[in-house]
């Protein structure tokens, strides 16, 4: 009994430690949406620019999850959790305190690398403490600490109006930092692949994606990921200045960003619910139906009661479907590079979260406004209902095994 009691409050000390991850996470995420005006004063950049600023960080993103969850089979989930924290850390720091837009670049680079390093094996770590009985649980109560920290960073603009956009970069730096220690104590090191002198038994990057038909399953989580994060970004990195643009003053539109977060956090927890009960083929349904209504009010209303609706159903669906794919993309590869697998599927996400804010950038530039971005964005939520829908026979099957 001693012993089932000591595995709960290990189980729940590791859900939380990632719950702490993902909100500094969250907190990277909405801090350049927030701080875009501040930032593009400081160093004279215009929305093409600012683009760059949105991207860089979710280019490093790409990089850091494709390669750090294979680097996290070799080395160990816990090893590198710790280090992608401290370039993090080190680095969101970094941006608050440079006056020249060259390290701007790189500081948001290197964040976004740390960061992206740290997802898959964050989400590699819950995994395997989850069952398909409480996969979606454990799932949305990690991954609802990306909403909060997005949340509290929009609660500080809100609540301090004057607040420096440098301040936000080192509260959000700093902070992390002292995860490490906790990290130490607390997560189990097991590395997924034993480092043996015939490499022959190291399963090759396109045995763990493609092999045995994975390919079946690689490409359509591929495609779902890549179109469903390109829209999540567009919204977090453009939505408070797109409001504005729209006639909405600065609080407004910050307000709206605040509720988008609110339903973020319903989302990710009442979607993570539902996948426990629920086909994969209605979650998709149900998301991708309700991400596009939510854009579509976003991008065409200008009416306060009907964007704050919006706004509460565009978080729940891009920010709570996002949670659902990063849930699902587990089971989808066997334990012998699992991390592998999860940070392949996070890296082409990344890509197209890359793609989303210079995308939206370009338009805005070329004088398409909101309509332009709508056109664009449509497409890509429904080829990403049809890729979810596509991966719920394989789900099925392995729940029944």
């Amino acid at each position: 009994m001693a012993q089932i009691q000591s595995g709960k409050i290990q189980k729940f000390l590791i859900v939380f430690l990632c719950f702490w991850v993902a909100f500094f996470e969250g907190f990277d995420l909405q801090a350049p949406g927030i701080a875009a005006k501040g930032i593009a004063e400081t160093f004279s950049l215009d929305q093409v620019q600012m683009g760059y600023v949105f991207s860089l960080g979710v280019f490093g993103m790409l990089f850091g999850a494709f390669f750090g969850g294979r680097v996290a089979d070799y080395l160990g989930q816990k090893k590198v959790l710790m280090l992608s924290i401290a370039v993090f850390g080190v680095f969101f720091s970094l941006t608050a305190i440079t006056t020249q837009l060259e390290i701007l670049y790189v500081a948001r680079f290197l964040t976004g690398l740390g960061l992206g390093a740290a997802m898959p094996t964050m989400i590699s770590v819950v995994g395997d403490e989850a069952t398909e009985k409480n996969r979606g649980k454990l799932n949305s109560l990690m991954y609802c600490g990306l909403p909060v920290g997005a949340i509290f960073v929009a609660g500080l603009a809100i609540f301090f109006q004057d607040i420096a956009w440098q301040t936000l970069f080192l509260i959000g730096g700093i902070t992390p930092l002292i995860l490490i220690p906790f990290m130490a104590f607390i997560l189990k090191d097991k590395p997924k692949v034993a480092v043996v002198e015939n490499t022959a038994q190291v399963p090759s990057m396109g045995n763990i994606l493609f092999a045995e038909q994975r390919y079946k399953n690689t490409i359509p989580l591929w495609v779902s990921f890549f179109f469903t994060l390109m829209i999540n970004y567009i919204l977090i990195s453009w939505l408070p200045n797109l409001l504005m643009e729209q006639g909405l003053e600065k609080q407004q539109a910050f307000m709206i960003m605040l509720v988008f977060q609110v339903g973020a956090v319903v989302g990710t927890l009442g979607l993570g619910y539902l996948l426990d009960r629920l086909k994969l083929w209605q979650m998709s349904v149900i998301i991708y139906t309700g991400l596009l209504v939510s854009v579509v009010i976003l991008f065409t209303t200008t009416s306060i009661p009907m964007l704050i609706l919006a706004g509460v159903m565009g978080g729940i669906f891009s920010t709570g479907g996002q949670s659902i794919l990063y849930g699902i993309s587990p089971i989808f590869y066997n334990g012998v590079g699992k991390v592998t697998g999860v940070g392949s599927a996070i890296s082409l996400g990344r890509l197209g979260a890359m793609t989303g804010p210079l995308l939206t950038g370009k338009i805005l530039a070329l004088g398409l406004g909101t309509t332009g971005i709508l056109i664009a964005s449509a497409p890509g939520i429904i080829l990403s209902a049809i890729a979810v829908t596509a991966l719920s026979k394989y789900k099925s099957e392995k729940s029944k095994s």
